[in-house]
Parts: structure tokens; sequence; C-alpha cells
């Protein structure tokens, strides 16, 4: 006797994840799958039980026009159908096939064109009289607890089955039973979870694809097609879209063991991915008429519109309650002479209100400030600095934090979600939020450890023959961050980019100016004192070199005094010169970058800069390819740029800047409709300190000088391309991330 062995639920999933459900090659007895090709409606493949309804025998249907089947007029009814615009809203055929009705449901797959025949069947009452009903009812419903109950209760009232459930996807795979009708005498699932190896990844990907699929015996035995594989590719036909397409053996046993012999599954959709499943499930056979089976999908079609237009109200909701906090934070980083991110934290109520959290940490390179319940500080550093090398996206979130943190384990209490922010900033700089444990008892349908067995002796996967209540107490996890948390933390993360650019700036601003006034102070207090001692320093030279003179040591001081004065007026320009370059400013953190988000930030920060003149700024790209940037340095370079364009172009004029890929380097452009550049200009825009004749005293003249110290620190190169009255474009170049050749050239 063959004895089954438990498999790790990751060995499983993998088992069934690569099983060939979607090419089984064989149906469902309760039809007949006839496949042809087209125009020509030649049979190429078919069931092995055409006789049943067409009265001929697989071999002799093989390479005939399905004219010789179906007849004449039943084949022009399909012909019809299938020079239709739209094949699945003018689905299903009524057809005779000797003497006897059928239904016919046609689609494509793979260049080859699929006929599924059902003996017709009458539903027990008027299907659009209940479909009417069951709509009304569902629409009145004004939420989604009150619609999911709706739903079960609709659908098992609709199609006679004896248990109707409203099964649930969460993001790991994982289900549970969110609503439940079921017979008298049955126990409740309602609020039971099911593992992801239930229902594995393959088999969600079909339930997304088609809107239903039904089993009326799962204890049928699969009819093969003939031939096994398609004549003209020599690969299994693709039954993906088939009605009659013959489950797994494991899904079958599983039905049985479950205590269903039939089954009736209707999708649920938000958008283009799977949101759950409306599953029906009976103790005894239960075929369900092709026209029952349209009113549920159409059920299930707008049951997954109402829940995704409730659950869009919820979210709208819950984002309206986050702008007035956002609103708060944004002001208090207005204020001057504050640091954006640690201000923050002087609006505690705010801070934690804006994504519900329990407490808060800012962590910049030399403290720390903590509102709510947080982790010890030691903790924080530890945390900030694995974040940041976690992601370069800005945005990192997790309800489990003690499985991807463990040294945080003793604090998780406290700290068992975090959302966190980080910002391009090239110390630590990063924004922690806190959610608190939620210890809660998970009631699970069987053992999910246990979900299936394998024999190795037969190579055959079972699935799990247990569905008692199982109780798994989870810990370590928070409530999870949902869409509006993360939206809230991106906005907010904007925010503060932009009051540190401004602050940036200000600052800047500010040390220029004191800069100056250095400057100013140190060359009039200097001026006066270097010009005496030269003086006298010349007459004491022409007295000492006069005749008769005996004074060589007296020279040799003066020569001294000169000296020192041309070390001083040296220095003096050093000083200039020192305050003006900013030494070792150019230690750049390049990392993979989205050069179409670097494009669409700067453009959002410098476009008042722009309006303010009435002249329109915008970007384009080609390309999704990630840069290796630092971001900051590239903000200024783009800054500096754009701030030029808009000083010298017109109002009404236009700036564009673009980013495109060429082989291993990705270029920026930078193009204004201004007055152009002279030719004998251009040659000297990039060095330190020049400025043109009629832009004197516009500038320090280092911008640009600065703008190629950084390019060139990044590997590039910077040029620039302008005509006089037709406008300039100042183009630079940075390496792409991925593919960078060892020994690549920037582009000439």
């Amino acid at each position: 006797m063959n004895r089954p062995t438990q498999l790790p639920e990751d060995v499983i999933n993998d088992r069934c994840a690569q099983e060939p459900i979607h090419i089984p090659g064989a149906i469902q007895p309760h039809g007949v799958l006839i496949a042809f090709s087209e125009p020509g409606l030649t049979v190429t493949q078919v069931s092995a039980n055409t006789a049943e309804l067409l009265g001929r025998e697989p071999a002799d249907t093989l390479g005939q026009h399905l004219e010789a089947l179906l007849g004449a007029p039943q084949t022009r009814l399909l012909e019809q159908l299938l020079s239709s615009p739209s094949l699945k809203e003018n689905n299903r055929l009524r057809l005779l096939l000797r003497d006897r009705e059928v239904d016919g449901i046609v689609h494509r797959s793979e260049g080859v064109t699929i006929l599924e025949l059902e003996p017709r069947t009458t539903p027990d009452a008027p299907v659009e009289e209940l479909l009417g009903r069951t709509l009304r009812r569902l629409q009145a419903a004004r939420d989604l607890t009150e619609l999911q109950d709706t739903a079960a209760r609709e659908i098992r009232d609709l199609t006679g089955y004896d248990r109707v459930m409203l099964y649930r996807f969460d993001a790991d795979g994982h289900g549970s039973v969110i609503a439940e009708s079921l017979a008298q005498g049955l126990d409740p699932y309602l609020g039971l979870h099911y593992p992801a190896s239930d229902i594995p990844k393959q088999a969600r990907e079909l339930y997304r694809r088609n809107w239903l699929r039904i089993i009326p015996d799962s204890a049928y035995t699969p009819v093969p097609l003939i031939p096994e594989l398609r004549p003209d590719t020599g690969a299994p036909l693709d039954l993906s879209g088939s009605v009659l397409r013959s489950v797994s053996p494991v899904h079958r046993e599983y039905l049985r063991n479950f205590g269903s012999q039939a089954s009736l599954s209707i999708s649920i959709l938000r958008g283009d991915a799977l949101w759950g499943l409306i599953t029906c499930g009976n103790g005894r056979p239960r075929f369900v008429p092709y026209e029952l089976r349209s009113a549920c999908e159409a059920i299930g079609q707008l049951v997954s519109l109402q829940i995704s237009a409730l659950e869009e109200l919820e979210v709208r909701k819950r984002w309206e309650a986050r702008r007035g906090p956002l609103r708060e934070l944004a002001q208090a980083m207005e204020a001057v002479g504050q640091d954006p991110l640690l201000s923050l934290a002087e609006r505690p109520e705010a801070l934690l209100t804006a994504v519900e959290a329990s407490g808060a940490a800012v962590v910049s390179a030399d403290q720390i400030r903590t509102v709510g319940v947080c982790p010890s500080p030691g903790h924080l550093h530890l945390l900030a600095d694995w974040v940041r090398e976690r992601t370069h996206r800005g945005v990192y979130s997790t309800h489990r934090l003690p499985a991807e943190f463990p040294t945080i384990s003793g604090e998780q209490a406290c700290a068992s979600g975090l959302l966190a922010l980080v910002m391009p900033r090239q110390e630590r700089y990063v924004l922690l939020w806190f959610r608190p444990e939620v210890v809660q008892t998970v009631n699970w349908s069987g053992n999910p450890d246990k979900a299936a067995s394998y024999e190795p002796e037969t190579q055959k996967l079972h699935p799990r023959r247990s569905f008692e209540l199982w109780k798994e107490q989870v810990k370590g996890q928070s409530a999870p961050w949902d869409t509006t948390d993360l939206q809230a933390a991106a906005d907010l993360r904007r925010s503060v980019i932009e009051a540190d650019l401004a602050h940036q700036v200000l600052r800047e601003q500010a040390a220029v100016r004191a800069r100056d006034e250095l400057v100013a102070v140190v060359s009039h207090d200097l001026r006066n004192p270097i010009g005496l001692i030269s003086l006298q320093a010349t007459q004491i030279q022409k007295v000492l070199q006069a005749p008769g003179d005996p004074g060589p040591r007296l020279l040799k001081g003066a020569m001294r005094i000169q000296q020192a004065t041309g070390r001083m007026a040296a220095l003096l320009q050093d000083l200039v010169d020192l305050s003006k370059i900013e030494a070792g400013r150019f230690v750049i953190d390049a990392r993979p970058e989205n050069p179409n988000e670097l494009l669409s930030d700067a453009v959002d920060v410098l476009a008042p800069g722009a309006e303010s003149k009435k002249i329109g700024l915008s970007w384009s790209s080609d390309t999704t390819d990630p840069v290796l940037a630092d971001s900051d340095r590239l903000f200024q370079v783009l800054s500096n740029l754009v701030g030029n364009a808009i000083k010298f172009t017109p109002e009404q004029g236009r700036i564009q800047l673009r980013v495109v890929r060429r082989g291993d380097w990705m270029e920026f452009a930078v193009s204004d409709t201004g007055p152009g550049i002279a030719a004998e200009d251009q040659t000297h825009l990039f060095e330190r300190y020049w400025q043109s004749r009629q832009h004197r005293h516009q500038g320090t003249g280092l911008g640009l000088y600065i703008s190629r110290g950084i390019v060139e620190a990044h590997g590039g190169r910077i040029w620039v391309e302008s005509e006089p009255g037709a406008g300039t474009t100042f183009r630079f170049t940075l390496p792409v991330a991925k593919g960078i050749a060892d020994e690549a050239q920037v582009p000439s």
C-alpha cells in the first residue's frame, strides 16, 4: 500500500504550479467538443464521445467539413456567429442534432476554433424574471457586507446548490469565506481561511480569464481528445477558455474530500485582478443549464462592479480623512530655519493620523525625534539603515516587521508594522511609522501545514483529507497598511523633498550673502593696509638702493614685506574662489533611478518659476530604463539649466525637458525658445566665473561650471547647442543603470 508523504508548502505549491491544467487533453462527459480550422471549417480534433450527440464515431469526423456533422442549416448559423463583431456577446447556438436540442458554445484558442455542444435543458423557472429580481436586490445593497450576503443568498436561490460561499483572496493567495448561504443541517464555513495551495496560482489565473466554471459531477470519467495532439502544431489543445475542460484529478479528489459532488464557480474581478469567487457546492450531481449559467455570469459581473465601486468609495472616504493632517504637516514644514523632516515631529497628532500609526520616528544623521510609542533609539538607528539599504523607491511597508527584521522582535508589541519614507540624501534622513502587534486567532479549514500529500511510488499529489477546524494564533503582525496609507506616505514624501529643496535654496542663498558680505568686508579691510604696506616697502627699497646707503638687512626686510603682501593678495583671491566653488560638494551617491520620475519631480518643483513668466514647462521621454544617478545632484543640474532657461526666455515662451536612451547612456536635454547664445560665447559657458557681456552681473558665473562638475563626476559630459534667435538646448549624459559596457565611451 502506498503511504502518502507530507511535503512542505513551497514544494506543494511548486508541484501544483507545474500541473498542466489548461491542457488536460480531455473534457467532462456532459458535452462534446469539436475543434476545427477557419475558414475551411475542417474538423481537426474531437472528443471521444461524438457518437452520443452526432451519431458518428470520432474517426468518421476528423478531416470532415462541419456541414457533414451539423448539416447545412446548422452550419450557416455557425458561420453567422463566426463572422459577428463580438463572438462572446453573440455566443450560444441553438442547434437541433438528431432531433435533439443542443446548445453550442464557440471560442477561439491559439489559431483553432472550438465548438462545445451540450444537451439543452430547461430551467425550473423563467431565468429573466429571476435574474431581474436578483439584480434589483444587488443594486439596492448599501455596503460591502450587505452586497456579499445578498449575492450568496440570491445565487443559491437561483441555482439550487446546497452551499454558496463568497470567497476572497488575500495578497498571499490565501482565501477566506466572507459570506455564505447554506441548506439546513450543513456546517457553516463562514470566517474560515483556506491556504493558497487549495487554489494554486495557475488555477487562479484561469478563474481570472473565465467568469464561470462548472463541474456537474466530480466523479466523472474524463473523455479524451482524438487525436491527443493538434495535427497542425503537434502541441496539446489549449482548453483555457473551454466550458467542458476536464479539471485536475487533484481538484476532483479535493471536492470529494470536501463533501461536494458538483460545483459551480463564478469569478469576481476588480479591474483585471481576481478579487474572489462565488463558489457553489452540492452533495449530489447537479447540472446548471446554459441560460442559468449566463445569468450567474451576469451576476458575477455586476457584483464585481459594485465591489469595485464600494471599495473605491471607501478609499475616497479614507483619503478625505487624511487630507487635513497632510495639509497641517505641509504647513509645519514651511517654517523658515527648521529642518523640514524634523519639523514633522512638532505636529504629533497629524503625523500619526496621516497613516493611522501608533508611533513615528524621524531619524537624521545626528538626531532622533519620536512621537507616540516607538522602539528604542538603538533599534531606530539600525532600522533606519536597514530600510535605506532595502529600498530605492523611497517608500517601504510591511505588516510583518519581526519576520523581516528579526532584530526588532523584542519590541514587536509596539513595532510589528512599519511604514518608512527614505529621503534622497546621502546621509541618513528617514521617517518611520509604527503599528502595534495585533494578536489574532485565524480559523483554518483544516491544518494549513498539511494541505496536500504525495505518493512517491505513483508520483501522485493528493489534496488534504481533513477540513476540521484548525485554530492558529498569529503573532508579530500588525494591521496591514492599505493603499490610502501608501498614497498618504508618498504624498508626504514629495512634500518633504520639495520643502527640503526650498530650504536648501534658502540656506545656499543665505550662505552666498554671508560669503559676499565676508568677502566685501575682508576686501575693504585689507585693501588699504595692503596698499600702504606695498607703498612703504617701495619707498624703503628706493632709499636703501641710493648710493652710499649701507642697509642690506633693511633691504632684505623690505623684500619680505613685498612677498607677504603678494601672498596676502593671493590668499584674498583664493578666499573668493573657495567661497564660490564649494570644494568637496561633488561627491555623488549614484543609484538606479527612474528618469521619468526625476524629470516629473523637477518639473513639479520648478513650474512656479516658469508660470510667473507665463512660460510653458513640460517634459517627455521615450524610455523607462533606469539611469545611474545621484537624484539630488541631478536635480541641481536640471534646476540650474531650467532656471537659466526661465531667466532668458521671454514671456509666452516654452521650455521642454526630454530624456532618450542612446546605447549605454541616457541623454537629457533642456530646450528653450529664448534668444539663443552667440557662437563666440558658447566656448566659454562652462568656464569658472565666466559671464557674457550682455548678462554680466546677473549671477556668479558658477552655475554651469558646477553643473559640468556634477555631470563629469557621474562619468558623463555636458554640452550646448544654440543659434541666435532660434533658442538653446543644453544636453548632458549619464550612464544607464544596467547593461553598461566596461569600455563604453561617452557619445560624441
